[in-house]
């Protein structure tokens, strides 16, 4: 604001209105001394006024626009790797439980501006925020700031580390996209613009590169671990065709009760106990599996197999079944 609208703001109401010779109205500062002591002390009130709002807008310089944004209108980052089975964790029904209890997201997501598309942004960080408030049908709070696509991942990738947000699979498959679009030049370039163990990097790549057939042998990809990586990868080395053959096995079959720790150690061949699958055929169709890993059986049921009553029936046979 100019120094005269200022003056202006500061003497409004001041003036009295008068008559000219033409008879129109003008304006005549009233000049008697109590008059001029009043405009003295409202022009000294004003002066104070104004530089406590300067202070205080001071204490919001740099600050990023924060706003509600119809979660609909917000897209997930083309950087984001997360898989659709983590979003039927209990972990993210307790967030969402938590976003709904105190009626949105308490804590902000942060998105950027999509080009050329008005009212529409790209997720930063926050995915699972978003998709709770998108599930619940509220908008998402959320802070805007436009960045680069490093910068984007680079705030992600952060994000995702300090929360302990991505299983080391999607971390690895995240870092090995960001590769492959050449958003980093090297491995090495990769790791220290972000900051991370340049070993535990390598890891990650290590899981995401792993053939898909291993991959499968798992109940879900999220239960892969950084100490996996390198065993892995040597015993695809040794014997390709044993660990590929145990993992179609393995997918074919079901895990049924093994472990993760249980499926890494039967890839690699550290498994003694030969796991054997029968399965329970009713008019052509299995309906379960039988697992033995030497004295221990275990049995798992197609889904819809078992209804309450089944199960109370299958409870009281077991029952009068062991008492022999």
């Amino acid at each position: 604001m100019s120094i005269k609208d200022r003056l202006s703001k500061k003497t409004e109401g001041l003036f009295v209105p008068g008559k000219t010779e033409n008879n129109t109205t003008s304006n005549t500062l009233r000049t008697s001394p109590g008059q001029m002591l009043m405009v003295n002390s409202l022009m000294k009130e004003s002066n104070e006024k104004i530089a406590k709002l300067e202070a205080r807008l001071k204490e919001f310089e740099g600050a990023l626009p924060v706003k509600l944004i119809d979660p609909n209108n917000i897209v997930p980052s083309k950087w984001a790797n997360r898989e659709a089975q983590s979003f039927d964790s209990a972990e993210f029904a307790q967030l969402k439980a938590e976003i709904e209890s105190a009626e949105g997201n308490v804590q902000p997501i942060k998105v950027r501006p999509v080009s050329g598309q008005e009212d529409r942004y790209e997720i930063v960080f926050g995915h699972r925020r978003h998709r709770a408030c998108l599930e619940l049908g509220i908008p998402v709070l959320a802070v805007v700031e436009e960045v680069s696509d490093a910068d984007l991942f680079k705030a992600m990738d952060r994000e995702n580390r300090t929360r302990l947000d991505l299983s080391p699979w999607e971390q690895g498959k995240m870092y090995r996209r960001a590769l492959d679009e050449k958003l980093f030049p090297t491995q090495e370039q990769l790791a220290k613009e972000l900051g991370v163990d340049a070993g535990n990097l390598s890891k990650a790549l290590k899981l995401a590169n792993l053939d898909k057939r291993i991959v499968d042998a798992f109940a879900s990809p999220l239960d892969l671990q950084y100490r996996w990586a390198k065993p892995l990868m040597d015993a695809l080395n040794q014997d390709e065709q044993g660990v590929l053959t145990r993992a179609d096995e393995l997918a074919k079959n079901g895990v049924g009760s093994l472990s993760p720790k249980e499926v890494f150690e039967f890839l690699i061949g550290l498994e003694q106990k030969q796991t054997e699958f029968t399965s329970i055929v009713v008019d052509g169709v299995t309906k379960a599996m039988f697992n033995r890993r030497g004295n221990e059986v275990s049995i798992r049921f197609d889904k819809g197999v078992l209804n309450k009553q089944k199960l109370q029936e299958l409870e009281e046979v077991l029952s009068e079944w062991l008492r022999d």
